[in-house]
Parts: C-alpha cells; structure tokens; sequence
C-alpha cells in the first residue's frame, strides 16, 4: 500500500562538508581477508577506535591516498582485478583499472605481480591539504543537501504543487528495519523512508507510461542526486512556462527517487570536511562491521544485489568488507525489495523468461539510474559483452542520450554495454529492469571527476549536460523501442506565439534523424502537428509542409485561430521516416510550444475560456529552479543576454567603439507600459516588479515571449540587472579586465566591470575552488558569471551599489546571526523594507525560537528572475509604480 508522506522530519544538526577528493579511503574490496579489509587508516575529523563506535570529531592527520592505474591484459582479468581491487567508475578504454587506495594496498599489488602504476597529477590533487578546511565551498551547507534536506526539498515542491506531485513512502532503509543496529555516526540513528516523488497532473486520466529515475544508490556519487532534485525543478516549477515540461507531467507518470541509499548517505555526510568512502547500505550483519573512520566498508552493493543474474558471473564479490560485495542472497537488502517490488506495480513484465527472448517493439516504460564519475551512457547487458535481445533498440537509446547533436541535446559521453567498456556487473538494476520486466533501461555514468566534485560544477557543466538526456528519456516512455526509430522534433515555435483570436500562427520546427551515432537514420516522410490533444489520446492530425527528401528536414504549418478559445494552447509537433519498421510507421517524440489567443474584443467584454489548463504558477518556488533546454556543454552565450535589453551607446573620444549599455533617456511622450510576457500575468506574485524594470528597459523577455520568472538567475545577468537600475552608465576602456573569466568580449564584462569599478564585486581568488588555476602574469580573479548567485551574495552586490552603510545592530534572522559574512547586507535590505524571509515554523524555514520566533533568510539559497526583479525593483525604485514608459 502507498504510505503518504505527513509533515518534514526535524533536521539533523551536522555541519557536513563535502571535498574534491576520496579522503577517508581504504578500497576494502581490494582485499581478500577479513583481516585485511579491517585495516585502519587514520581520518581527519573522525576518532580511531577499534569498535568503530562514533566518538567527538578530534583532529588527526590526513592519511596519505594513491591513485592508482591498474593494468589487465583482456577482459577476463579486467573483470576479475575490477571486483578483487574495488575499481573505480571510470573508463577502461586506457587498458587500465583506477583504484583510489592506500600506500599498502598499491605495495600489495606489486607484490602480486601486477603492473600497478600511480597516477601522479590525480595523487598530488587528492593530497592536496588546501582542498580542505572550514572555508572550502564544496560543503553540504555550501550546497550539497544532506539527507533530510532532500526530503525537506520533496515536501516543499509537493505543498508548491499539490495537483502535479506526491511524496510515496515505498518502503524503509536497512538501519530504520534494525532499530538499534546503526550505532555509527551517532547512537540515536535509526535509518530512513524510503521515498520517490511521482509526478503527473492528477487531473488528467491514466492509464500513463512510466519513467523511473533514481540516483544515489552508490552513497557517495553524492553529485547524482542533486541532478535528480534539478529535474524535478525542470518538470515542477517550469510547469507553466516550459511546453516540454508541461505536457510531460500531463501526460506521462514520471517516479524520481533522488535518494535511494540514506543510511549510506548519512555516512557520508558523517566526514565533516572530509566525507567518508561510503559506497554499499548500512547493513551490518553479513560479517563486516567495519564503517569508514576505521578503514572498512560495511554493507551491501545495492547495484550488485538486484534478482537478475544475481552472484552469476563474476561481476560483483562474496566478501562482506568488499565494496562490490552482493549480499547474502539476491534481493536481499530492504532498498532493492522496495524498488522491485514497487517498480513490478508500475511497469508490467513484458518480456519472456529466456535470455534471448526479446520484449514486444511496443513495450512500454522506461528506467533510468545514475551513477558516477566514468562519463558513459550504458545499457543491457552488463554481465556479458553480447548484445542483448533488445540490443540495437537499447543502443539507440543511449546513443541518443550521448549524442550532443540530438534533440534534446545528449550528455556526450561514450554510449556502450559495460563489458565493452568498463567492466562485467551482475546482479544490477539495469539488468533487472530488463531482464525481468523488458523495458528499455540505462545507467548514466556523470562526469565531475570524481565521487565530490565541487558543487558549482552541479550546474555550470553536470546539470547542462545531462539534462536534455533526462528529458528524452521521458519522452520516450510510451514505447521507447518504438520511437527510438523515429526523428527529433526540434525548433519548435509559433511566430508570433500570442494572437488576436481570428490572426494565424505561423508553427516552423525542423525533423531531424541525423544527430551522431544514429542507427536508424533514414530520410524524413512526414510531419504533423496536433492542437491540445496529443496523438495518443486522440487528438487530430494536422499535416505540416516541407520538402521531405533528407534526414533532416524544416517544416512549417499555418495556424488558424478562428476557431481556437480564448487562453494559452498547446501545440504538438512530431515527425516521421519515410520507411515503416515491423509494421509501425516510425513516428518519434513530440516536441511542443505555446500558442497564445487573445481576445479581438474590447475590454470587458466576456470571452470564451481556453480548453488547455492555464499555465498559472501555484506558488512561488522557494528553491532553485532549472534552465531551459541548451545545447549541452558550457553555454555560449548571445550577444545580446535573454532578459536584459542591451543599448549602443555613443563611442567616447579616446576609446574604442564598444556596445554598452546606457540607462534608458526620458521619453518625452507617456505612453502606456504593458508588459506581454505570457509567463507574467498581473496575478503572478513579481509581476510589479518585473513592470517596474521592464517599463525602465532594464529587463526583457525571451524570444518566445516569456520572462521565466522562477528561472535562476546568474551573477553575469544580475550584474546587468544591478549595474542599469543603478545608473551606471561610465565607459569601461577596451582593455580593462578584471576578471579572468570575464574578458572583453564576453557578454557581461562591461557590467561586471562597472560593478567592478564601482566597489560591489571582488570575485573568487584563483587557484582554490570554485574558481579556476591561476594565470600569471596577471593572477586574476574569478566572476564566474554563469553560476547562479545566492540571495546573500545579492544582498551584498544590491547594498553597496546603493550605497547603504549604515551599521546592523540588530539582528533581523534567525539563520543570519551577527557573525554571517552577509550579515550587515541583509540586516541594511531589510531595515528598509527591501526583502524578508520565511516564516519560522513552516517550510522552507526552520524552527521557531522563542521568544524572537524570528523569520529566516536563507541566505544560501539560489535567487530566481523574479526575486531578482522584485529585490532591484525595491532598492532602486522604492514604491515602483509603472503608469507609463518613461
């Protein structure tokens, strides 16, 4: 039965922080005894004991950690080195393993006469104590969620919406059905829910098909489950803004679990400054109850212990300290039985009991898992290098899933079976969502360069990349096998997108087989496009002309709106091969927009009501939400910033002629100011705001018309926003750069710059993180204009471009105490008015704190389009009242 989630449990009081590097680290599944794995190895914040109880953190010295590049001949002792030494998640296309080890494990392998090679530039990064320390940026509080955090982020994207999202409870951990076993970090532990967000309009009729995604079964590739809460900040809060996004929680059953090893990532979290090696669950009554401060690796590989070729071929190990260690029989950990059995309610078997029986072209579902960090897009099998049944179909897939040139943009990693490029598993998730049920399914293997890459990579290269890959999986969900054999939608507009009801649209979108790697291109035959009603619930075909002789092919449609209703449409557009596949025409994703109808009537006259379901917002999002679908890889940005409008000024004497912007001259005329973007109606909660700066043209919209209020918005753009609605409009000399991420020729130097000069941002020192290596002569600092900017650092950049500098006496927050670097920023923000926080007692805040109760800030959070407007709009102008464009 489906057990609801009630109210958010109380946080944990840590303060843990992740780091670059595997710090705490003996690879126990490289040894073959019990008494080797019990090895200890000395932790930096963690105790030395030999019960491996948790005592007070005390400082010890960092033990010394290789990385080591162990070599095989072929695969079959690749396979055996892999489970024996604990190999890595990384490529084995160099000919070699990479093993993260102590000194004495590397000596072990040369005394067994294995050619073991450490990798120097790798080793001299990992024990590099200026990685560590209290100020590093890559901290749970810095950005990484803890456990509770994660569940705290469900509840609150359930109570913004309630009508699209549900929080299930599918089962418990291992420490929560063993109350009293965990005693290790802390005595009081008792394990956790288990829980999946199920994400579809509840008020539109199923039956759906189904994609499952889930991350974090492997602890501590603590980088996956953070991509999992960014794809359900895409589907949620871009809901009413993203046609993609929209029709996908209509019409699809989408089950995200971003966390499905608590216990072993409450372990994890347990390292302070140095995160302990945590891979396997909390289960401690196999025979191996050594946890990470003492130099083992207790539990159960959760990917090895699945009811498909479970302990079959070599893929995984029966010793309890190994990090590969199967567990004592298959499915027998609590996390696997919750998932299959939940995922067997969801998803039918669609395919025979043989090996070689394949699943039905039709077969509906999807599964995807996440891993990390070998940068590979992998399918079934995993324990054989032969193709599966379903072997090109599945390739397709993943193929697409690479291929950056696709619709979505793929990830670009290497597509591949894992024997063929990493090593042999069994007893996986992958293999058994296959095997047993017959849906296409996918392990995605995350860049990051390691198991705790710094949290700003989440989003400057791991979130873009992979993204667009998470959003075709779902697509595909009706019959993955299916559409893989059709083209891409892609470019997908109406120009213009909002109409007079009576005025035509005219629909263009390209139809495209020939992205990278695509085993099923063929010319295109046909194209189509359905209003509201998609295909499959059946909804009416409308042909779309175009020259259908290529694999790639651009087509167009005029759209009447005669007969459409007043309110926001939406349009479907899909494509297909001009030759059919096993008696199925080869139709292949839709991919949508929006189509705005207005009424030709004078106001105030009554008018008819769209059919779709208006794209209001619900609530106001608290946390980040996700950008639109881009290319992958770092963004190149345009040359005019969406958003923000840019102005030519008049070349100063002297210097050389450059584009800058100039804050907007008095219009002598009034003319009325009525903004039209269609994701800012006058009920939007920043819609004043928002106004107040367009009517300035301080801020714009995007090409299709919409502004993206809950949209992040990142520090180049906010310092355009700041620098305009200050008035800074100073020439910037053609070679000034202060930055060294910000040349020139970037998009936001000459903001950046004007802030720069101006006092109200310094940057990040190069050399440490998040910025990048030094380059001398210079030694610049960094601005990193593409991360988003936190509502502490706004605070800071917004005050001392206003010039407030009047001293905080009292404190205003309860989470910004008077020893907060932001302290006195917010505390100036908020004596005038400018901001507030959250009340205590309800999420997203914390508790309540008698006798102040004061509200909190969080001042680490990320700010969206729309908090930006409204901060901008209240600092500079206080009162903001639009009438006219002036």
């Amino acid at each position: 039965m489906m057990k609801m989630s009630s109210r958010p449990k109380a946080r944990r009081l840590v303060i843990p922080t992740l780091i670059m590097l595997l710090a705490s680290l003996v690879v126990s599944g490289g040894l073959t005894g019990s008494a080797q794995a019990g090895a200890k190895l000395s932790v930096p914040g963690a105790p030395s004991t030999s019960s491996g109880s948790s005592t007070s953190p005390g400082a010890t010295q960092r033990p010394e950690v290789l990385v080591v590049h162990l070599y095989f001949h072929d695969n079959a002792e690749r396979d055996r080195l892999a489970t024996e030494w604990g190999a890595d998640e990384e490529s084995t296309q160099g000919g070699y393993l990479t093993v993260w080890t102590d000194r004495p494990t590397y000596n072990r392998m040369l005394a067994a006469g294995l050619r073991a090679e450490v990798d120097q530039d790798t080793t001299r990064q990992a024990n590099n104590p200026n990685l560590f320390g209290q100020q590093s940026p890559d901290t749970f509080y810095g950005g990484y969620k803890t456990v509770e955090d994660m569940q705290i982020f469900l509840d609150q994207e359930v109570a913004a919406h309630p009508t699209l999202a549900v929080k299930v409870d599918i089962g418990d951990s291992w420490c929560k059905t063993h109350p009293g076993a965990c005693t290790q970090p802390a005595p009081t532990w008792n394990g956790y829910d288990l829980y999946v967000l199920q994400i579809t309009n509840q008020a539109i009729p199923g039956p759906k098909p189904v994609f499952w995604y889930d991350t974090g079964i492997h602890s501590r590739e603590i980088a996956t489950p953070e991509l999992a809460m960014r794809f359900i900040s895409l589907l949620l809060d871009q809901y009413d803004s993203n046609p993609d996004s929209h029709w996908l929680v209509d019409w699809h059953d989408i089950w995200i679990m971003p966390m499905f090893n608590p216990d072993g990532h409450h372990m994890v979290e347990a390292g302070g400054n140095s995160p302990y090696y945590q891979r396997k669950n909390g289960d401690r009554d196999d025979g191996c109850t050594i946890w990470p401060p003492s130099g083992g690796q207790l539990g159960t590989d959760l990917n090895r212990n699945y009811p498909f070729k479970w302990n079959c071929c070599g893929g995984s190990s029966g010793d309890p300290c190994s990090e590969v260690y199967h567990g004592p029989s298959q499915d027998s950990e609590e996390e696997t039985q919750a998932a299959t059995n939940y995922i067997r309610t969801l998803i039918p078997d669609q395919r025979g009991p043989n090996d070689p029986d394949p699943a039905p072209i039709t077969t509906t579902g999807i599964l995807q898992n996440m891993h990390s960090s070998a940068q590979l897009d992998l399918y079934p099998w995993g324990w054989t290098g032969s193709p599966a049944p379903n072997g090109p179909d599945l390739g397709n897939v993943a193929r697409h899933t690479s291929a950056t040139n696709a619709y979505p943009p793929g990830n670009g990693y290497q597509a591949c079976q894992p024997p063929n490029c990493l090593y042999a598993v069994d007893g996986d998730a992958v293999d058994w969502s296959y095997g047993e049920l017959g849906i296409a399914s996918g392990t995605t293997e995350i860049g990051g360069g390691g198991f705790f890459p710094a949290y700003s990579t989440i989003d400057s290269s791991l979130w873009p990349q992979n993204r667009g890959a998470l959003v075709y999986q779902a697509k595909i969900a009706r019959t993955p096998y299916l559409l893989a054999h059709g083209p891409d939608a892609k470019d997908v507009v109406s120009t213009p997108m909002t109409v007079t009801q009576g005025s035509p649209s005219q629909l263009t979108a390209t139809i495209n087989y020939a992205w990278s790697g695509n085993s099923f291109s063929q010319n295109v035959g046909a194209a189509e496009y359905y209003i509201d009603t998609p295909p499959w619930a059946g909804g009416v075909a409308i042909p779309m002309s175009g020259t259908f002789t290529s694999p790639t092919v651009p087509v167009n449609a005029t759209v009447g709106t005669t007969s459409l209703s007043i309110g926001r449409h939406i349009l479907f557009v899909r494509g297909r091969g001009a030759n059919d596949y096993s008696g199925f025409q080869t139709w292949g994703p839709v991919s949508a927009t929006f189509l705005d109808v207005t009424s030709p009537n004078p106001p105030g006259t009554p008018t008819t009501t769209a059919t779709s379901t208006p794209l209001i917002p619900t609530a106001t999002p608290i946390l980040p939400t996700s950008t639109s679908i881009v290319p992958t890889g770092t963004p190149v940005p345009p040359t005019d910033t969406p958003g923000i409008p840019t102005e030519t000024s008049t070349p100063v004497a002297g210097t050389q002629t450059q584009t800058q912007t100039q804050t907007p001259a008095p219009i002598s005329t009034s003319t009325p100011c009525v903004i039209t973007f269609t994701d800012v109606p006058a009920t939007n909660p920043f819609y004043t705001y928002i106004r107040c700066l367009a009517c300035r043209g301080i801020v714009s919209g995007y090409d299709d018309h919409t502004f993206r209020p809950f949209n992040n918005v990142n520090r180049g753009q906010m310092a355009k926003i700041v620098s305009n609605s200050a008035g800074y409009n100073e020439p910037i000399p053609s070679g000034q750069q202060s930055f060294e991420d910000v040349a020139p020729n970037s998009t936001y130097w000459v903001w950046v710059e004007r802030l720069h000069n101006h006092g109200a941002v310094s940057g990040y020192t190069c050399g440490s993180p998040p910025a990048g290596p030094c380059v001398p002569p210079a030694n610049l600092p960094y601005y990193l204009p593409y991360n988003s900017i936190t509502r502490g650092q706004i605070s800071k950049i917004v005050t001392v471009a206003a010039g407030y500098i009047e001293p905080i006496a009292v404190q205003s927050f309860q989470d910004v105490p008077p020893s907060d670097p932001f302290y006195q920023y917010i505390g100036r923000l908020s004596s005038r008015g400018i901001i507030s926080g959250y009340d205590c007692g309800q999420a997203p805040a914390g508790p309540c704190v008698p006798p102040a109760n004061l509200p909190y800030f969080l001042t680490y959070n990320d700010v969206t389009r729309g908090q930006a407007a409204k901060i901008a709009a209240n600092t500079f102008y206080p009162n903001c009242q639009s009438p006219s464009r002036r």
